[in-house]
């Protein structure tokens, strides 16, 4: 499936069971803000069809570059870690480790921040579900770091292009790209 119709049909699956409007700003987002449209992404990520073609767009997208890791914050980055773990393992052989920042250290085992097989060092690419101001996508990026992982690349699938969440997540040294925006998902409505 080429880029294009991949976007465009991972658009039709997040507008068919992930995005809601109303004429009143009646959604509370993470940020605090009130808005008119909501996206859960975890509605599209249960469709397997939703987790390949998220898998197979970011893996186009870093094209030619290799990590050791993958991973973001619990719950929402998840899916998405695996999908593009899995995809990279499709297309190439190579295996690229999928975690998650936990939003608090584990109180009970090796109290680890982090779920998952990496290593100081690993070079990682971040990712997150949606983005506002980008408040949970630093706290994972920051995690990561927190345990020596190399961040240098974080991939969203949709930017709300609000709240400056693109500008604060590349202040912290890393190139910042969406799958999607939201007024790409709103376009057709």
């Amino acid at each position: 499936m080429e880029v294009h119709s991949a976007k465009a049909r991972f658009g039709e699956i997040l507008k068919r069971t992930s995005l809601q409007s109303h004429e009143e700003p009646d959604f509370r987002l993470a940020s605090g803000k009130m808005s008119r449209h909501y996206v859960d992404c975890k509605q599209a990520l249960s469709d397997p069809e939703a987790r390949a073609l998220v898998g197979q767009l970011i893996l186009e997208r870093i094209d030619g570059i290799s990590f050791d890791a993958v991973g973001g914050m619990e719950i929402g980055a998840y899916p998405i870690a695996t999908s593009v773990s899995d995809a990279i393992f499709r297309a190439t052989g190579a295996k690229v480790q999928a975690f998650v920042v936990r939003k608090e250290p584990k109180q009970h085992g090796v109290r680890g921040l982090i779920a998952g097989s990496v290593n100081p060092g690993d070079k990682t690419l971040i990712v997150d579900d949606v983005v506002t101001s980008g408040s949970s996508t630093i706290t994972a990026l920051e995690g990561a770091r927190q345990v020596g992982l190399l961040v240098e690349r974080v991939i969203v699938l949709i930017d709300r292009e609000e709240e400056n969440g693109r500008q604060n997540i590349e202040a912290q040294g890393v190139s910042f790209e969406a799958l999607l925006t939201l007024s790409e998902l709103l376009d057709d409505l």
